[in-house]
Formats: structure tokens, C-alpha cells, sequence
């Protein structure tokens, strides 16, 4: 084991030593002067390798031992044609038309800094990745680590916290060697005494207490609510036994082989200290929802919980994400438990025990499913947190200076954190063209020409890069479209967090919310904005093209950039149209066919195929139709075979809500626990169905097909909700003339009977 150690980290040293000499070279030939027509025919053949290099990795499907090399060359050409185009825009592009030119110039050129340098970090990041199989664990199951399995929780309701400790509790392991505790933050000590929330914490105290000794859990809580999650963890940190520590959210359902696929790597490596695995959803993300992607696209949290993160392990520095994963509780201990400093807690750990010089595993294997934000606000205002939170550790714990980090750790970290910068530089992105458009400021001072032979090989080569590694689960703008949705609130909030890093409080993103009409989102506004503002300059585009035919070399790939923010912009205006949920819980729909038998209480019975299921309950296809599914009706019965004991059969007592599109629909009515956990077994349970319903999504596409992709979604989005946005304002006016209309008559009748009284 040590000797693999020891190749392990000579092979890291290896690769650094190699990417700095390979970078110090690339520079310099970068920055070597020559001619235009030189750049032209080098930039070709540059694009036209890594065309090649694409290619390739698509026929070897991306697998192999030549796919290392291969991402190793596509990399230091995306780099060399990066810093040529640096060099190009610092000597060439900048200035030469006043002042007010000059400072919009430097502008556009720090944001494009800033793009090119997080790029330059994220080749580094994805240079090494590691992907690890699950290490066996010994046959002696009385060998096996002991787990505390402990899931923190403030404000979710109690059925939410069911589903998720029964999934617990359904884990394939000796059950005396793991147990499960719930953190209940919602009921302490001072919010059960605090006048305007002791009557809800009592009764949500309460609820659990009973929920915990019916399931046979742990019931946790505290005193105070100090250093939020972090602290509710910490508290108990101290009353568990166990070696190692799973901690799941609260809406974070485990599969059945969690911990045998995870707790190996604490026997394989003393010095392991985190196991962290994909975060999962069954849910779509508000953007997803709205725009109507959720069903053809990849999900967009695959590329930092499965590519980034890979990445990251190849340099020991993947982190924590706050659940779905396994801690070594006595190194949690030696640096004072679960870090509290800044709000976004679980980088902050990871990053202080890398300090200490302990290991970190990433498992690239969906282990867990969870729920996502239901609203735009909450989606934003999750990802405004971890923004700030990455401006705090950049800020109090900056990972270039902390003591005890590898180099390759420094950079590692500095590139996760870099990223929340976004919002400055696509303010910036989307206004700069509008500056010329409208004003003719010249914040770029290139023809044409010249922007085809630099500008265009580093953009492709941005793209061609992506395309290698992400190109299965990340299809271009898709990324653009999620930042741009949360810029208008996320901007504001990390200027403050700059100029006052310390005054911050960790909020809980909601769960489990449940809409009961359309509505658009506040952010809405500054959309339609942005929106106006760059609809208004492509139409002064269209006219600087009629009237001043000296900038048409400028106005070109302007104009091309603009259609593409004007896209963008566009997808961000449909997200904020938020629809009504009508469902409390999200269906899933079984990889394969799951057959059962439904009985009626009258005797009548009929075998049936599981079409979607939730915890509510199930869609059912019928195997015969007609007369014979009239006698199913109201209560009735599901028989199907267990999960956890395929001898055994299960009843679940539901009744019939009705049948539509030849389907059978019911709703489960439980009557004792263990009915219900079979159900979020055959939900959860299977992370080998998990994985299939993920991979289904998971498709490359051309660069051609994405882009018209978006620009469908764009389009159906931006009328669905300017349609919305219409009926909204005529049923305003017709409201306001109705109560106008009550007032007047209101008025008029006291009139007329205040004339007739006094004329008694």
C-alpha cells in the first residue's frame, strides 16, 4: 500500500513538472511575434488538430489509455492559442479613441482576463482526473467500520425527514455496526422558549421525537442555534462512538450499497479523512423546469459532481459538499469538528484537514438522491450563498497562502473558489457590444479580418476543449444561460460580501416547496431590462450597418455576439416564469419493468406494470382493459415483490384516483412503517437504476444542434412568459377598473340616499 502511495505521488510530481515546463514553453512561443498571415495559417492548424484530437477521443468513446495523452495535447493547444490571443488584445486592441474608449476598452479586456485565466485554472483542474472504483471490504463483517449515519435539519417538514432516515435505515450493512441520528435544529432549547417560535419548535420537537422512536433513530438537538449546520453537527460530534461519520441532508435519500461502496477506502488509506460522492436529484432545478430541458439535456450539476471533482482527486483535493458523504470522525475532531468561519462550511473543513496533510477520495458514483430548489429565488439564492462563501475562504482562509497545501492543492482550490466571480464578468459581457451598438464607443479595436485569424481559433478552442470533457453531460451556453439567471442578484451580493466579508449568516435553501399558481419570479425586471437593452441595440446595429459603412469590419462579429447574449438573455427572461406544481412528490419512472397485481376489495384482481411512482403514489399500466377495470375502484390493493426480501410479497393498501392515457392512477394509503420503507426502497434504493435514469440524459450533440437547442428554448420561453406577462397586466387593469368601478357606484349610492335623507 505504501509503495502505491509513493508511485501515486511521484506520477502527480511528474505530471505538475511536466504542465510547467510545458506552459513556460507555451508562453514564449505564444508571445513571439509574427504576421498576420503567419497567425492565420497557425491558428489553423492549431484548430484543425484539435478538431483532429475530438475526433479521435469520439471514436475511442473517450476510453482507453490513449485518452490521457490526447487531453494532454488538447490542452496545451487551447493554451497556446489562448495566450496568443492575449498578447494580441494587450498590443493591438485596446484604446485609440479617447479616453471614455479606453477605460470601456480595459473594461471588456479585465473580464476577458479574468475568462482566460479561470480557463487556464479549470485546463489544470481537468489535466489529472482520477475515476476510483469502490474498494471491497473484508469478508469478517464484524472487521467493518462503525458508522454514524446523522442527518441535520432545521425547517423540513417531518415527512420529507421520514424518507430520508427510512432510506437510511434501508443501507446494506450489519446493523450493528452503523446507526442513525437526526439533528434537529428546529427545535432547541431557545427556539422552544422564544416567544414567537415556542409553540411550533414544541410541536415540531415533538413530531420527531415520535418519528425517531417509532423508526428506532437517535433524536438530537441543542441549547442554541449557533454556527448553523456546522454547529448542529459539531454538537453532537462529541456524544457519537463510531469511527466514521456519514452526513446526508435532509433531503438526501442514500441508496442500499452506500456505505459498502464507500467506507472501504477509511481500511485501504489511514490517512483518508473524506469520501465524497455525487450529489443526485430527482427533482428538476427551477431552470430546468421552466425552460422545459429537464427531460433532453444533462443535468447541469453533473459537471462540477462529475467531471470537476474527478478532476480535483487527481490532485488529492476534492472536498466536501456538505452530504452524501463519509468523514473520518476522529480527524473531524482534531481540527474541532465541521468548520464555521465563513457559511459555506463543508470546502472550509475539507480545506483545513487537506492543510493537515490527510487524503481526500472523490467517488464518482451516484450514491444518493436529493431534492433541488423549486424556485428560481431559492435556486439563486443557494448559489448566492456558496458564491460568498468562496469570497469568505478566499478572503479569512486564502488556499495560495494557507500553510500546509501542496502547490497543486493551492491552485486546485483557487480555481473551485475563482469561479464565483462570474457575475462581474457577465455584466460585462452582455453591456460592452450595447457601448458600441449604441454609442459607438470602440471597446474592442479590431476589423474583421483580424478577429477571425485571433479571436475566433481561442473561442473555438474554448469550445473544442469543452467539447472533450464535458461535451456529454455540458452542452455550450447551457452554463451561460444558469449565470445569467442568477448575475442580477448574485452581482450586488458579492460586491458586498467583498467590501464586508464577516457579515454573513448561513440560510437553509428551501426544500420540498410546493407552487399553487404561475407567477414570474421578481428577478423578472431586471431580465426584461437587459433584455430591451440589447433587443434596442441590435436594432441600432442593423441601422450603423445602413449608415456607417467605415464600421461594418467592427460590426460584424459584434452583431454575432450580440445575437448570442440577445439568446441568452432571452432563456433567462423564460426561467423566471414560474409553473404551478401540482404534484407534492416527484415521480420516477423504473429503468425496467416492475410487475405487480392490484386487488379490489370486491375480489377482482388484475396484473399491472409500474409506469411512475412516489412516495404519494404510482401510475400503473393495466394489463387488460374495459369491463375489467371497472370493478377497480376505489380502495384497493398492490401486490408486489419486495425489494429487501425478493421471497417475500408486499400489500400496499391505496385507492384509485382515476385512469387517463390507459394508465391506472392510485394513492398509496400506509398502514404501518414498513410499508413505507419498501416503497422508498424501490424508489431510492437501487443506485444501479439511479445511474441508468441519469445516463439517459447523458448525450453529446454538435456544436450546430446546441446552439439552435438554446435558441428553441429561448424562443418558447420568452413568449410563454411575455404571453404570461400580458394576461398579468390585463386581469391588473381589470381588477383595478372593477374596484374603481365598486368605489364610484359606492359613492354615487351614498349620494343619492345621503340626498334623500336630508330632503326627509
Amino acid at each position: 500500500m505504501q509503495i502505491k502511495r509513493i508511485l501515486s505521488t511521484l506520477m502527480t510530481a511528474i505530471i505538475f513538472a511536466i504542465i510547467v515546463v510545458g506552459m513556460v514553453g507555451v508562453f514564449f512561443l505564444a508571445a513571439t511575434p509574427v504576421t498576420t498571415t503567419a497567425q492565420g495559417y497557425v491558428g489553423g492548424v492549431m484548430l484543425a488538430l484539435m478538431i483532429l484530437v475530438l475526433f479521435w477521443g469520439r471514436k475511442l468513446k473517450f476510453r482507453g489509455p490513449l485518452i490521457a495523452p490526447l487531453r494532454i495535447i488538447s490542452i496545451f493547444l487551447a493554451i497556446f492559442l489562448t495566450m496568443r490571443y492575449m498578447v494580441w488584445r494587450v498590443e493591438f486592441t485596446i484604446g485609440g479613441y479617447g479616453l471614455i474608449s479606453l477605460i470601456a476598452g480595459i473594461t471588456l479586456f479585465a473580464a476577458e482576463i479574468y475568462s482566460a485565466g479561470f480557463a487556464l485554472l479549470g485546463y489544470f483542474v481537468n489535466v489529472n482526473p482520477r475515476h476510483r472504483q469502490p474498494v471491497p471490504l473484508p469478508t469478517e463483517e464484524s472487521t467493518f467500520p462503525t458508522v454514524d449515519v446523522v442527518v441535520p435539519s432545521y425547517n423540513e417538514p417531518a415527512d420529507l425527514l421520514e424518507v430520508t432516515l427510512l432510506g437510511a435505515l434501508n443501507m446494506d450493512y450489519p446493523s450493528n455496526r452503523f446507526h442513525v441520528h437526526l439533528l434537529d435544529d428546529g427545535g432547541t432549547d431557545d427556539r422552544c422558549h422564544h416567544p414567537k417560535t415556542a409553540k411550533q419548535s414544541r410541536e415540531r420537537r415533538q413530531d420527531l421525537q415520535h418519528l425517531c422512536n417509532r423508526l428506532g433513530v437517535t433524536y438530537h438537538t441543542r441549547i442554541k442555534n449557533e454556527h448553523a449546520k456546522a454547529g448542529n453537527i459539531n454538537a453532537a460530534l462529541n456524544s457519537l462512538e463510531y469511527d466514521l461519520m456519514v452526513i446526508l441532508d435532509a433531503d438526501h435519500v442514500p441508496t442500499k450499497d452506500f456505505l459498502k461502496k464507500t467506507v472501504g477506502f477509511f481500511i485501504q488509506d489511514d490517512k483518508c479523512f473524506l469520501v465524497q460522492t455525487p450529489h443526485s436529484f430527482i427533482n428538476p432545478d427551477p431552470i430546468e423546469k421552466n425552460l422545459g430541458t429537464y427531460n433532453d439535456s444533462p443535468p447541469e450539476t453533473e459537471l462540477f459532481h462529475n467531471v470537476i471533482q474527478t478532476g480535483l482527486d487527481g490532485w488529492n483535493a476534492s472536498f466536501f459538499c456538505g452530504s452524501a458523504a463519509v468523514m473520518r470522525r476522529s480527524m473531524l475532531l482534531e481540527v474541532g469538528g465541521i468548520q464555521g468561519d465563513t457559511i459555506t462550511e463543508d470546502a472550509e473543513t475539507a480545506m483545513i484537514l487537506h492543510a493537515k496533510g490527510y487524503h481526500s477520495v472523490f467517488l464518482n458514483e451516484s450514491l444518493s438522491i436529493g431534492l433541488q430548489p423549486e424556485t428560481v429565488m431559492s435556486f439563486i439564492a443557494q448559489r448566492v450563498r456558496w458564491a460568498q462563501g468562496a469570497l469568505q475562504l478566499l478572503h479569512f482562509k486564502n488556499p495560495l497562502s494557507l500553510p500546509g497545501l501542496k502547490i497543486t492543492q493551492r491552485i486546485a482550490y483557487l480555481a473551485s473558489f475563482s469561479y464565483w466571480f462570474f457575475p462581474f464578468s457577465r455584466i460585462i459581457t452582455i453591456l460592452a457590444p450595447s457601448m458600441f451598438l449604441l454609442f459607438g464607443i470602440m471597446v474592442y479595436n479590431a476589423t474583421t479580418e483580424q478577429y477571425a485569424i485571433y479571436g475566433v481559433p481561442y473561442f473555438l478552442s474554448t469550445m473544442l476543449f469543452s467539447d472533450f470533457i464535458f461535451g456529454k453531460i455540458r452542452w455550450p451556453l447551457i452554463s451561460d444561460v444558469y449565470e445569467m439567471v442568477q448575475t442580477p442578484l448574485a452581482a450586488p451580493a458579492l460586491a458586498a460580501t467583498i467590501l464586508r466579508p464577516g457579515k454573513l449568516s448561513f440560510k437553509v435553501t428551501p426544500k420540498g416547496e410546493q407552487l399553487d399558481r404561475d407567477f414570474l419570479a421578481p428577478t423578472v425586471w431586471v431580465q426584461y431590462f437587459l433584455l430591451a437593452l440589447v433587443f434596442v441595440s441590435l436594432i441600432a446595429g442593423g441601422w450603423r450597418w445602413l449608415d456607417h459603412p467605415g464600421e461594418r469590419p467592427q460590426l460584424v462579429f459584434t452583431m454575432m455576439w450580440e445575437v448570442i447574449n440577445f439568446m441568452i438573455v432571452a432563456a433567462a427572461v423564460g426561467v423566471t416564469f414560474e409553473r404551478k406544481q401540482r404534484r407534492k412528490d416527484f415521480r420516477i419512472k423504473p429503468t425496467t419493468p416492475i410487475p405487480a397485481v392490484l386487488h379490489s376489495d370486491s375480489g377482482s384482481q388484475i396484473s399491472v406494470r409500474i409506469a411512475d411512482l412516489s412516495m404519494g403514489g404510482a401510475s400503473l399500466y393495466p394489463s387488460l382493459s374495459g369491463d375489467a377495470l371497472d370493478a377497480l375502484h376505489g380502495k384497493v390493493t398492490l401486490w408486489l415483490q419486495s425489494c429487501q426480501n425478493k421471497k417475500r410479497v408486499i400489500y400496499l393498501p391505496a385507492r384509485v384516483k382515476g385512469e387517463a392515457s390507459g394508465k391506472i392512477g392510485i394513492q398509496f394509503e400506509y398502514q404501518n412503517t414498513q410499508q413505507k420503507s419498501e416503497i422508498v426502497d424501490l424508489i431510492y434504493g437501487n443506485s444501479s437504476q439511479l445511474e441508468e435514469r441519469l445516463e439517459q440524459r447523458r448525450k453529446r450533440i454538435s456544436f450546430f444542434s446546441a446552439y439552435l437547442y438554446i435558441a428553441k428554448k429561448s424562443a418558447s420561453g420568452l413568449v410563454s412568459n411575455i404571453q404570461f406577462a400580458i394576461t398579468l397586466g390585463m386581469r391588473s387593469v381589470a381588477q383595478a377598473a372593477h374596484e374603481l368601478f365598486m368605489i364610484r357606484t359606492h359613492h354615487i349610492w351614498s349620494l343619492v340616499f345621503s340626498d334623500r335623507s336630508d330632503r326627509r
